[in-house]
């Protein structure tokens, strides 16, 4: 489990295939330190499992057919900057929101706009996702919780703070880039609740 609040920008320096696993060295300042083999690590909101560390602060994950059929890692390659952000640990304040690192979709960014130091950042996603998605509700992007600002036609947007660009990798997105969508976990539950209620009630 994640709070969404991204602690380190970590740089991919290989990435490749084998055995039809996605394989991502990635290069780490300070979580290094604190992961081993077998730690939970959000890349770019994905939870993946390390499976090696080098004393070179480097560490490497593996991505499966299925995660990779709902992120963006396809896209990715060397030298590109990647949000990184260790588990939870039972006592930790939570400052974003809680973030399962179980992508559910891929997003795409339609729009992007100044006001003032901010950027208001506009994201289409698959309308199955909708019913989710809510103004002032929370959403994670590659990793970041982040508040919605306004959800309407299959697209949201969210406020883009100088503190949150500097800091992840959103501030380095364009029109057309591609990020990983986690809806919230209590909008689901309340929403998959009162479907499961309706059609109980149809079927008496």
């Amino acid at each position: 489990m994640f709070s969404g609040i991204v602690q380190e920008i970590g740089i991919i320096k290989d990435i490749g295939m084998k055995n039809r696993i996605l394989e991502l060295t990635i290069s780490s300042k300070h979580l290094i330190n604190d992961l081993k083999i077998g730690s939970s690590i959000a890349v770019n909101g994905c939870c993946l499992t390390v499976v090696e560390c080098s004393p070179a602060k480097t560490f490497k994950v593996q991505v499966t057919e299925e995660t990779l059929k709902k992120t963006n890692f396809l896209n990715l390659k060397s030298g590109l900057k990647v949000n990184l952000e260790s588990s939870l640990k039972l006592g930790e304040t939570i400052d974003g929101h809680l973030v399962s690192g179980h992508i559910d979709t891929v997003g795409e960014v339609s729009d992007i706009c100044s006001s003032g130091e901010n950027k208001i950042i506009k994201i289409s996603y698959s309308s199955e996702y909708g019913k989710y998605i809510a103004p002032k509700g929370s959403i994670s992007v590659n990793g970041v919780s982040l508040t919605i600002i306004e959800s309407k036609n299959d697209k949201f947007d969210f406020t883009l703070i100088p503190f949150t660009r500097d800091n992840t990798n959103l501030g380095l997105l364009k029109a057309g880039d591609l990020v990983n969508l986690e809806i919230d976990l209590i909008s689901r539950y309340v929403v998959n609740a009162l479907e499961s209620t309706r059609q109980e009630i149809k079927l008496r």
